[in-house]
């Protein structure tokens, strides 16, 4: 799978980018405002993984402007302090965009791909 890492906290998206990469295209940003600019050329990720709270673009600001792009993209929000106010948004677009926790276990992350790549196939 093609993978974009969004998430301001640099060690982070080193670490997910490390694990992910045995098995996938990786490519990360720790700027939200890079990372739109690269994905407006860019749109052929299968799954994007993103921080909910970050400087410049909040996570539901980010995820809005990439379903404006592509509507049907798959979308990991990762949150240690969201609530569940913060991600109602999520509701709109249906099975389109997961929730993990943070901190969480590359296991998690691995069954919410799985789960993402097993919808690709059907």
């Amino acid at each position: 799978m093609k993978i974009l890492i969004v998430d301001d906290e640099e060690v982070f998206t080193e670490y997910l980018s490390l694990h992910l990469s045995f098995n996938h295209h990786v490519k990360s940003f720790n700027d939200p405002v890079d990372a739109l600019r690269h994905y407006e050329d860019n749109q052929d990720y299968d799954v994007i993984i993103v921080d909910f709270y970050m400087p410049k673009i909040q996570g539901n600001i980010f995820v809005d402007r990439v379903c404006e792009i592509k509507v049907f993209q798959n979308i990991i929000v990762s949150s240690g302090a969201a609530n569940y106010s913060d991600l109602k948004f999520i509701k709109k677009y249906n099975n389109s965009i997961k929730i993990i926790s943070k901190p969480f276990d590359l296991s998690e992350l691995d069954e919410v791909l799985n789960f993402f790549k097993e919808k690709q196939i059907s």
